[in-house]
Order: structure tokens, then sequence, then C-alpha cells
């Protein structure tokens, strides 16, 4: 049984939804060093941030990219893609969510959005949508294989044990966080957006990754950047 801070009562709650919200919106996004780019001509995307409750726990859900896709694929993402003309980045999370794991958008309880991070080589700009799905099911699920190859939950005790927790330290020097969850690599803008969801949803004595104060140094910890 998960511990008192995982129970699904006490993470679903409004209390807890109303501070998740605060934290989120008030986070520090890093910041695009090509100081050339105008950050609102570049396009946008969304992704949907997918709290699921599964069997009384509480969890997150990831998919992992169709080996048939142009880019990034076989990779750890959450549901998304790029906003079409005139989308809210609410609509476009649920659009994307129920093309991509046939997921209604009638189940999901949208908690809101905070602000937009910038995608691989400062190309894009996505924003996470916050969703929750209470008792979700398999059947619920209706995965399109032309972009997505599987679908799988992580619950919010795993992600937050130290053991599963390590870092990618890139060429130019950033230590980035790295999950390992059921025999996957969660890295990335996902494992950013997936350390920053849990830094404002859970107190710190409950989830702790101080990954971006690392020292630049070679340990057991840090993980190779290529997946």
């Amino acid at each position: 049984m998960a511990s008192t801070a995982f129970k699904v009562q006490n993470i679903f709650s409004a209390a807890s939804r109303e501070r998740c919200l605060k934290n989120f919106k008030n986070i520090r996004v890093p910041t695009i060093s090509k100081s050339n780019i105008d950050l609102k001509s570049l396009p946008t995307a969304a992704v949907l941030v997918p709290l699921c409750s599964i069997d009384s726990y509480s969890s997150l859900l990831y998919t992992v990219r169709s080996s048939n896709l142009k880019s990034h694929s076989g990779q750890i993402s959450f549901p998304g893609g790029k906003t079409d003309k005139g989308e809210t980045p609410i609509e476009t999370a649920l659009r994307e969510t129920e093309e991509e794991i046939g997921l209604h958008r009638e189940n999901v309880e949208v908690w809101g959005y905070g602000p937009s991070f910038p995608g691989r080589n400062n190309q894009i700009m996505i924003t996470p949508v916050i969703g929750s799905i209470m008792d979700l099911k398999e059947e619920h699920l209706n995965i399109n294989i032309n972009e997505v190859s599987v679908v799988f939950a992580v619950s919010l005790e795993t992600l937050c044990n130290p053991k599963n927790q390590f870092y990618t330290q890139f060429q130019n020097g950033y230590i980035l966080p790295v999950f390992m969850a059921n025999g996957y690599k969660i890295w990335g803008l996902t494992a950013i957006i997936t350390h920053v969801f849990l830094t404002t949803l859970l107190p710190k004595d409950v989830y702790s990754n101080d990954w971006s104060s690392k020292k630049i140094k070679l340990d057991k910890k840090i993980l190779p950047m290529t997946n």
C-alpha cells in the first residue's frame, strides 16, 4: 500500500490541485541562450501530464513513440503534439491525447497549465497541461500504433524514490534529470516536466531531487545522453 503522501485522496484533493497550479505557474523555465530568437515567432505545442489513479496508486502516464515516426522515435514522452491554428494549449493537449492513445477528453479533468518550455534545439515552445484521470482502466485506451508503440504508468512513489533518479551530463556542462522506471529511461524535456510537476505537487520531504545543483563530475548516478 502506498504511503499516506501518495494516497489518491490526498494527491487528487482540491488543496493539492490548488497548491500544484500555484507553484506550477511560478516555476522558472530554462531560458533560451540564443538572444536573436523571437519566442513569439516559434511554433507551439502542448503535452498532457496525465495524473492517473490506477488500482489505488497515484501515477503518471507515459508513451513510447512509435519507431515509424521520423523524429524522436522510440523516445519516452507525454501525449501531445503541435498546436493547430486557433487552438488553446488545453485543446491541443486533449486532442493529441485522444488521437495518440484514445483517451477521451471527457475522462480528463483539466487542472490547468503553466509556462511554456523550449523544446529540443530551441525550435518550438511546449506547454504542459496538467489533467487528472480517476480509475484509469486499460479499456479507456485505444493506442494509435502509427504514433505510439507502448503506454505505461509509473507510480509517483516510484518516481520519488532516489534509487530511480539519475542525471544526464551534456557536452556543454548541463546536467538534467533522468528517471528509471519499469525498464524505461525517462529523460529530456519529459524528465524536466516530470521533475517540475513533482516539485510543484509534493512537499520537499516527499520529493527532493536537486539535480540542478550537481557539480560537473562523473559518477555512477550520471547516465549517458543517448537513449
